[in-house]
């Protein structure tokens, strides 16, 4: 009996494997969903993935609290996963690094219990980001601090339009303030190019420092009745030509344009770098018209006085240009200065950017990265906030703004269509939420939902909290959901599990009789060698009841052995009188 006892201590042992120290905290989770992501064509990296589930139903359950504390994702290797809650009838999102070509791999959701599980829970923009409209207590001024946490790729990531903004691309993370007018040019004679279809026209300057380009006017007006769309791209130059692919672009409607002759207000998309001493190209194009509907662009063919510069066209749509000496169009570009800057930022990260005393500093998680002397301010405009718009944050923990040293606006993932701002001061944000994969051969689903850990329950007096009382108080499984059996949640099985699945085995069929297949196999091995009943059942019961433990399966399958152990118990007890 010793040397079974023994035996299945073992077995434990090996099954139980080491632990595992992790951030979130499942040890009172009472339920876990199972998710699956496939990956249908080559390795993909960094992607948002959606999955189907309704989070009302769980709130209304009482499978997750309302503050979404008690909840956590995990990979198959125990490691916390970023994820957000869908909204009203939005999906759940969730973070995935990498996924190998034709695999597919396995997640675990873990919910319910009083306490907090600390999951990496994030807010997962859409493109339009996260805004915040203008308000006065959030102008920066020239004694303020922002900051924001979460995964950083390349796009605008904080930006107050022509004042103010956080950028991350290929020249690094920039600060840049305020924008102003620094090339410009207005013609005096008021002769045309009529811009239409493939007929492109441009503008070429040269920079005269380092900054960015954030804005552009243009000088001209609307002939008839154009239709379609009209862009205004910044291009670098090659021997005075535009080539390549556009630094910068803004779209407008060509009818919004009025026959009156003036300038024209457009932001660019994202900012661009212009390094001093650069020659640069600004173009203007049309999706269509004719000679009859068309964008007339006005210029100077006398004697024009801008010397950094002059027309370029092409009858072609840019595949080849003409340079014409002589001739400048109406145009102004507005740039913002460089406050601090630092080499460009991939993956989770802080940051933070304060300017007080005339100085202003950029820290990227809790050790300065740059400063410099600013002894200007950030200008006050209408403009709003946006935040991690054009994919530049795939997830956001959370973004906060301190102006005179007084928190003054902070916003994270909130399960509502606004978020409430946490300062108290009532500048809520309007989210935009991802609702698509960023890679369309990339998904995900939800296999099985299973209680977990249902010693968890408790009764509480709190009324606060979810109180479970009897049988009675606890909430039906979300249909669809419930699975007798879990082998998944023993790592090391997964790839065996993901064999017998796609050759269209169901995991019953295999798991079950190795369960009672073992119990049955260790009894009459003991029976062999003691001759002795009672322990040899009592042996295949352990194997038995603990195997469907760790499996997910049912405590029933060992009801055979408790019931031959109970009549060999009663057997004994009759012949002993």
């Amino acid at each position: 009996m010793k040397k079974i006892i023994a035996a299945s201590m073992f077995i434990m042992s090996l099954l139980i494997g080491p632990g595992t120290i992790l951030a979130s905290d499942i040890a009172d989770a009472i339920y876990r969903a199972d998710i699956r992501a496939t990956n249908t064509s080559y390795t993909a990296m960094k992607v948002s993935v959606p999955f189907t589930w309704s989070a009302q139903s769980l709130l209304d359950g009482y499978y997750i609290d309302s503050g979404f504390t008690n909840l956590a994702l995990r990979d198959s290797n125990g490691q916390d996963i970023t994820f957000m809650p869908g909204w009203d009838t939005n999906p759940w999102m969730f973070y995935i690094n990498q996924i190998s070509q034709n695999a597919s791999l396995n997640y675990n959701l873990y919910t319910g219990g009083e306490t907090s599980m600390n999951g990496k829970l994030a807010y997962f923009p859409d493109t339009a980001g996260m805004t915040v409209a203008d308000a006065a207590s959030l102008e920066p001024g020239n004694n303020f601090e922002i900051e924001l946490s979460g995964y950083f790729e390349s796009g605008n990531i904080w930006n107050k339009s022509q004042v103010f903004g956080v950028l991350n691309d290929a020249s690094g993370l920039s600060v840049f303030g305020s924008s102003a007018i620094t090339y410009q040019y207005t013609p005096g004679t008021g002769a045309i190019e009529t811009v239409l279809t493939n007929n492109w026209e441009g503008q070429t300057f040269t920079a005269t420092s380092t900054n960015y380009v954030s804005g552009v006017d243009l000088y001209g007006a609307k002939y008839g009745n154009p239709t379609g769309n009209s862009y205004i791209a910044l291009y670098a130059t090659s021997a005075g030509f535009p080539i390549g692919s556009p630094l910068a672009v803004t779209t407008f409607v060509t009818s919004t344009w009025t026959s009156s002759l003036e300038f024209r207000h457009y932001d660019f998309n994202a900012p661009a770098v212009l390094t001093n001493g650069e020659k640069y190209a600004l173009v203007l194009y049309v999706d269509n018209g004719d000679s009859s509907n068309n964008i007339r662009w006005y210029k100077d063919d006398t004697s024009p006085t801008f010397a950094d510069g002059n027309r370029v066209y092409s009858t072609n749509s840019g595949s080849s240009w003409t340079n014409v000496s002589g001739e400048d169009f109406g145009f102004k570009i507005y740039t913002n200065p460089i406050i601090c800057s630092y080499s460009q930022l991939t993956g989770e990260h802080t940051i933070k950017v304060t300017l007080t005393a005339g100085n202003s500093y950029l820290y990227v998680d809790g050790v300065l990265a740059d400063s410099a002397a600013f002894a200007g301010s950030i200008t006050d405009n209408a403009n709003g906030w946006v935040i991690g718009a054009g994919g530049s944050m795939p997830y956001l923990y959370y973004a906060k703004i301190t102006v005179g040293g007084v928190l003054k606006g902070s916003w994270e993932w909130q399960y509502a269509a606004t978020f409430s701002d946490l300062s108290g001061n009532g500048n809520d944000a309007t989210p935009s939420f991802r609702t698509t994969t960023t890679d369309a051969d990339v998904s995900a689903a939800i296999i099985s939902y299973n209680a977990y850990n249902l010693s968890a329950f408790v009764v509480s007096d709190d009324d606060d909290g979810v109180q479970f009382v009897d049988e009675e108080d606890i909430p039906d499984m979300p249909s669809g959901f419930f699975a007798t059996l879990d082998p998944d949640r023993l790592e090391f099985l997964s790839p065996i599990n993901e064999i017998i699945t796609e050759a269209g085995i169901p995991l019953e069929f295999i798991w079950y009789p190795v369960i009672f297949g073992g119990g049955a196999a260790i009894t009459m091995i003991s029976f062999g060698l003691t001759r002795k009943l009672l322990p040899c059942i009592i042996a295949g019961g352990i194997w038995t009841g603990f195997l469907s433990a760790a499996l997910g399966a049912d405590l029933w399958t060992v009801l055979p052995f408790a019931v031959v152990a109970v009549t060999e118990l009663t057997n004994r007890k009759t012949v002993s009188l």
